[in-house]
């Protein structure tokens, strides 16, 4: 069985739903349970680095959550164009979750460095910019794609229901 590293680059981790859903419930979760097997010959270790524009916060939480899944700090930068461009490492997947208002820039850096890229929902405030944003992507031959889960919990459902019968 062959375990096969991918490095990840989490942006915006210093907010409450990177920390908390992304970082500690998704990628933190898989470290901890041995990867992610894909096949019968081949699991994906998650390798993150985190970014973001706190520095202090950014060394508390790779403190805390590197601490309790690998034993020891997880890798942060401040310089997220660093990171695209492998000066801390090789990251083949760019992850963002910083806000809404923030997120074209930091796409169009990670299709300019060729990274795969997922991004956290909405990808634009506009349905214009959501669209330039993945005519980008897909003109740079990346990978791409929007978390998208909570469209289906119940509250986001009973909303939409609710917008459809005209209230």
């Amino acid at each position: 069985m062959e375990t096969k590293r991918i490095g990840i680059i989490l942006n915006g981790v210093t907010g409450r739903m990177g920390t908390n859903q992304h970082l500690d419930r998704s990628i933190c979760a898989m470290i901890k349970q041995g990867g992610i097997k894909v096949s019968d010959d081949l699991t994906l270790m998650p390798d993150p680095i985190l970014t973001g524009r706190n520095e202090a916060k950014l060394a508390t939480i790779a403190n805390k959550y590197g601490e309790e899944t690998i034993g020891q700090p997880l890798k942060y930068t401040t310089d997220i164009q660093g990171a695209l461009n492998g000066d801390h490492g090789d990251y083949e997947v760019f992850f963002d979750s910083s806000g809404t208002l923030q997120r074209g820039k930091f796409i169009e850096m990670a299709a300019a460095a060729g990274k795969a890229i997922y991004c956290e929902f909405p990808t634009a405030v506009t349905t214009d910019e959501a669209l330039r944003l993945a005519k980008l992507c897909e003109d740079a031959g990346v990978k791409n794609g929007a978390v998208q889960d909570k469209l289906w919990l119940p509250g986001i459902r009973k909303l939409r229901t609710l917008i459809n019968q005209g209230f």
